[in-house]
């Protein structure tokens, strides 16, 4: 497996944690639509796509929030983060089973920082639908029940999984609907 250096971050992305995320998040999706291009299956390809985000988001973090604590799913937790200000909240592959059957492209990555008690930035990519990533948190917007975007359909809020079955999390005022990846 090849390690591609990530393109150079933007000037917006130095200060501001919101165009990084969305920065982040594009380079780990890139870096997985290379992973899947190098001819892998099954297994390999999962471990390979796993470890691959996984390592250039730390890298990124490390060298551009160097003092930001992270949790991630693909890395073992450290603690210290219970007390950090600022954690960053990665998924650096969301759905590695669909990523791992070419041509399913219902796969993502997740970047968001959660500072001082509060949900303040994040994106989500899906590179292999072509599309840039989406903000996952507004300027605008915290959250708490005034967190509606504008463009919101109306009716109830829906929780999009592939499991077949609500979880207990799920709250009484969210429509269960099952679909794709979560």
């Amino acid at each position: 497996m090849t390690t591609e250096t990530p393109n150079q971050i933007p000037p917006a992305a130095i200060s501001d944690d919101h165009a990084f995320a969305v920065w982040a998040a594009e380079q780990a999706g890139e870096r997985l639509l290379q992973v899947r291009a190098e001819g892998l299956e099954g297994r390999a390809l999962k471990d390979a796509g796993d470890a691959a985000a996984q390592s250039l988001l730390a890298a990124l973090l490390a060298e551009h929030r160097p003092d930001d604590a992270v949790l991630s799913e693909e890395a073992a937790d450290d603690k210290s983060r219970l007390d950090a200000p600022r954690v960053w909240i990665i998924d650096p592959l969301d759905g590695t089973r669909e990523f791992s059957e070419p041509p399913r492209d219902d796969w993502a990555v997740h970047v968001a920082l959660w500072e001082s008690g509060e949900l303040t930035a994040g994106a989500v990519a899906q590179p292999a639908l072509g599309r840039p990533s989406t903000p996952a948190v507004p300027r605008w917007c915290r959250p708490g029940p005034r967190c509606v975007p504008a463009s919101r359909s109306p009716g109830p809020v829906r929780r999009r999984s592939s499991r077949r079955w609500p979880p207990s999390s799920t709250p009484s005022w969210c429509r269960w609907a099952p679909r794709g990846s979560r």
